[in-house]
């Protein structure tokens, strides 16, 4: 049976949040976050990483493209394919809140199936939103809230950007970046079943 994976907040190549999760050499870190990514996607799965493959810096960005491109690539042509989209975080440059965000759109659908700021979906007769931010007024811990214009304010809403140490982080939100869920995806069974707990 085919499944739905969730994930946000990777951070390729990105020293500060390596050495934020416990971690001295990036690579390690590196090579951990693919590895879990890489034990739980199977052929005929979807992936949805919502935002911030790595620091947003050019170098870092290019990295954390060819990385996730040399991983995905194998499943993606496989005859049933892996499906893999992307909700664009703060942290990539293909965001609309960027700029030139429209230059880097080629270049981010070379590596996923669809970008995206934010997508519906409909989970138990329910309308749930994914975006890579929560709604507004949550940021990281003795932060501002910043992009409130981005965000949604809405009963059921998957996100990330936190790196929250625990799923749930508000009713009706929840939180898939790596650091919630040990460092890996996550099961939409698993994240549907949390969200819907968390609201009531």
């Amino acid at each position: 049976m085919p499944t739905t994976w969730f994930t946000s907040d990777l951070h390729l190549g990105h020293p500060f949040v390596a050495e934020l999760r416990g971690f001295d050499d990036v690579e390690e870190h590196d090579r951990v976050i693919l590895n879990n990514l890489r034990d739980s996607v199977r052929p005929g799965d979807t992936l949805w990483v919502l935002g911030d493959i790595s620091s947003g810096w050019r170098p870092q960005e290019e990295r954390a493209l060819e990385l996730l491109d040399d991983l995905l690539t194998p499943l993606r042509q496989a005859s049933e394919p892996l499906h893999v989209h992307l909700i664009s975080g703060n942290h990539d440059s293909c965001h609309s809140l960027h700029e030139k965000a429209y230059e880097r759109q080629a270049r981010f659908l070379e590596v996923f199936d669809s970008v995206q700021d934010q997508q519906i979906m409909r989970w138990q007769e329910q309308n749930v939103w994914l975006s890579h931010f929560p709604r507004p007024g949550f940021e990281h811990e003795g932060m501002a809230s910043r992009f409130d214009e981005l965000r949604l304010t809405v009963p059921y809403l998957v996100h990330g950007h936190l790196h929250s140490s625990t799923p749930v982080t508000a009713p009706g939100q929840v939180d898939v970046g790596v650091e919630a869920w040990g460092l890996s995806p996550v099961s939409q069974h698993i994240v549907e079943q949390t969200l819907f707990e968390s609201a009531r």
